[in-house]
């Protein structure tokens, strides 16, 4: 079982959904971030931390990481089914921690899981604050994505 994992129902096209999951510009106006260029498996999409557009208190709280870099190294891209990426999870070091979105229709909707795992090759003094900032950080993400989805 992966370090953390998060699921979802969002009532919306499964098309829409793997848009805002897949598409860098999407991606970063719920995310918080700002990417140089397009997401695309086996490269790596560079660009800065700032703060959504979707929320004002999750914005709030990204403000003081306005501009610190942000990459995603994308593993896997399986058009409306999976995203996966990797990243580092704490600023500074080689360590990179897998995400992963994995969709699937659901009645109405699209259920989509996010997971991220990796967080035991972290030297043991920074392993649990980087864990539990990203468990934190999934749950204000997944209300974001769903609040992007529903503007949409």
């Amino acid at each position: 079982m992966p370090d953390i994992q998060r699921s979802i129902v969002i009532h919306a096209p499964i098309e829409q959904v793997w848009q805002a999951i897949a598409d860098s510009t999407a991606f970063g106006a719920w995310f918080g971030a700002e990417f140089d260029g397009p997401f695309e498996p086996g490269r790596t999409t560079t660009g800065r931390i700032v703060p959504t557009g979707v929320d004002s208190e999750v914005a709030a709280a990204q403000e003081p990481h306005r501009g610190a870099p942000i990459e995603a190294e994308v593993v896997a891209m399986e058009p409306t089914a999976r995203f996966a990426f990797r990243w580092r999870p704490v600023a500074g070091s080689d360590v990179r921690t897998t995400v992963e979105f994995t969709l699937k229709a659901e009645g109405d909707g699209v259920r989509v899981t996010i997971s991220e795992d990796g967080f035991g090759a972290l030297p043991d003094d920074v392993r649990r604050q980087a864990r539990d900032g990203n468990d934190g950080g999934w749950d204000a993400q997944t209300r974001l994505l769903a609040a992007y989805l529903t503007r949409a």
